[in-house]
């Protein structure tokens, strides 16, 4: 694990960085994806659709930021369009629909700010997949492989279980808008003494569940595979109600322990 939070922004903005896709392709089989919202168009950067894992029938959201130039190019660098936003609603009603769990695996720098993003209801998409995410009625967790920063990595989170890669960040806003709020002259690995981003921190507070170790990177793969496993299993016997009460007593936890601190 990297110590300072300038070394984890460049460790898990680099090219390297393990992504959705490659998940994807190692831990889960049949993967068939979804394209397009049905009302605009398709956001590559959101990776959507039905796959199994361990031979249960589970749904995938994935936000991808791209590899090389070009990729990043396609996929908006990882910012979700209006597009992506209601490519997942869409995905995550068909989930509940047929009783699928949802898992969803994210780096990702926020939403797009785009005026075509803002001019088709990014807002309320965003909103809308929030409110989902926290009605849905059957388990749904959250993977942060690298960032996933403000209301549009939260549109992905509102979930029973949040696990992060050690290195990762999850936060309202990115360290550089940290800095631009502040408006001083701190340094980037300052911004986490300002605003809590970093997994342990986030364990430490209960927002998230579990962090995941980074090394040795050969078996990540198994790691990951486990975490995911444990945690269905844990959920598995929950019934819908249960499901919706465990994630607002969860955040409400959160919640009401700062207000304490």
């Amino acid at each position: 694990m990297t110590n300072t939070l300038a070394e984890k922004i460049a460790l898990i903005r680099s090219p390297g960085r393990l992504g959705a896709p490659e998940v994807i392709r190692n831990l889960f089989t049949d993967f068939f994806e979804v394209h397009g919202d049905r009302q605009l168009g398709d956001d590559p950067a959101v990776i959507a659709g039905v796959a199994r894992f361990h031979a249960h029938p589970v749904t995938i959201l994935g936000v991808q930021r791209g590899k090389t130039p070009q990729q990043r190019q396609q996929v908006n660098g990882g910012a979700v369009r209006v597009t992506g936003y209601r490519k997942a609603l869409r995905v995550v009603q068909a989930a509940e629909k047929f009783q699928r769990p949802v898992i969803s695996l994210l780096n990702m720098p926020g939403a797009d700010a785009s005026v075509f993003s803002e001019q088709h209801g990014q807002s309320e998409a965003i909103a809308d997949l929030i409110l989902k995410m926290g009605q849905l009625k059957v388990p749904n967790m959250t993977l942060f492989l690298g960032e996933g920063h403000s209301g549009g990595a939260l549109a992905f989170s509102n979930v029973n279980r949040i696990m992060m890669l050690e290195n990762a960040l999850f936060s309202v806003a990115s360290p550089e808008a940290v800095q631009a709020i502040l408006k001083n002259q701190t340094q980037t690995q300052d911004a986490s003494a300002y605003l809590l981003m970093t997994a342990i921190q986030l364990h430490k507070i209960g927002v998230a569940d579990q962090i995941i170790s980074e090394t040795p990177t050969k078996s990540i793969f198994k790691r990951i595979d486990a975490a995911l496993q444990s945690n269905l299993q844990q959920l598995d016997h929950l019934s819908g109600l249960e499901l919706v009460k465990q994630r607002r007593e969860k955040f409400m936890h959160v919640v009401n322990e700062q207000r304490l601190n």
